[in-house]
């Protein structure tokens, strides 16, 4: 299935800047950004997705965003990225459990 994007507006979170990939049973969490830091924003958000989705994946996780993360159960690992990038990287991942 090809990846949906979801842009974050005024209907959806409007306190982020950025956007997610919806893919199947879950998503990809690229660069967002809130617009009011230190508000708790990213965890609420992270609660919301994790009773939706199957799956959550963070490629590139900045410091903080990765703190959080570790908290809230996610755990780090590599994945391949194919073309155009053909690389290695760090990526959080969180799957519910069954």
């Amino acid at each position: 299935m090809k990846e949906k994007i979801i842009v974050f507006d005024k209907d959806f979170h409007p306190e982020f800047d950025g956007w997610i990939g919806e893919e199947d049973d879950g998503v990809w969490i690229s660069y967002i950004e809130s617009k009011d830091k230190n508000k708790g924003n990213f965890s609420k958000l992270l609660e919301e997705l994790k009773a939706k989705y199957n799956w959550i994946k963070i490629p590139t996780p900045f410091g903080l965003m990765k703190s959080i993360c570790l908290k809230k159960g996610f755990v780090l690992k590599k994945e391949f990225f194919p073309e155009p990038f053909n690389n290695w990287s760090e990526v959080m991942f969180w799957q519910k459990k069954n």
